[in-house]
């Protein structure tokens, strides 16, 4: 059977938590929109896959984060996008090559042809140009500080239209100056 799939960058809980803030808030001032229960996350990829195809890639997910080192990055800059019709937080320059880096090469060891947005983190989507409006001023200031060590595989829940998670991959890579201790304190 076809399932359809999302791997993510699945933030920390105070992130999560922190954004829930936020989608509460822009609820409260201009109602109901798209992706008001959306739990924060970076997407990488979607794509539909059988059951035999996804024990593949779970073990290609795997192996990525075997190596993966885990990274802070800051969200910064906030962008009401009327030709998107979203709200949407991006990372400082230096996160935002990071996260490139680390965005192509799963895609490229998944699937080729899949999602090549950016990392961001969304507030709202399917914006009407007044709400996208009545939103511009709350969100001026937001900064997330976003440390970046795991991604998840969720499946979407035909009856509820969500992604739930099914697996989580911590990175497991070590920092070159984590190496270097080691080697000097582990006998």
């Amino acid at each position: 059977m076809l399932h359809h799939y999302s791997i993510v960058i699945h933030p920390q809980d105070s992130i999560i938590d922190l954004f829930k803030f936020f989608k509460k808030k822009l609820y409260n001032i201009i109602g109901k929109y798209g992706s008001y229960n959306s739990t924060a996350h970076i997407t990488i990829l979607e794509f539909d896959a059988t059951d035999e195809e996804l024990i593949f890639i779970i073990e290609k997910l795997k192996r990525i984060t075997l190596k993966e080192i885990s990274f802070d990055a800051v969200f910064d800059k906030v962008i009401c996008s009327e030709s998107s019709k979203a709200i949407f937080i991006l990372p400082n320059k230096i996160g935002d090559e990071i996260f490139k880096k680390l965005l192509t090469k799963i895609r490229k060891q998944i699937k080729e042809d899949g999602n090549k947005s950016n990392a961001h983190l969304t507030i709202g989507r399917k914006l009407k140009p007044e709400q996208l409006k009545k939103s511009e001023d709350i969100f001026h200031d937001i900064k997330f500080d976003f440390h970046c060590n795991k991604i998840a595989l969720r499946r979407l829940n035909e009856d509820i239209r969500q992604f739930e998670i099914i697996q989580i991959f911590p990175f497991h890579g070590k920092s070159c100056k984590e190496t270097t201790e080691q080697l000097f304190f582990e006998f």
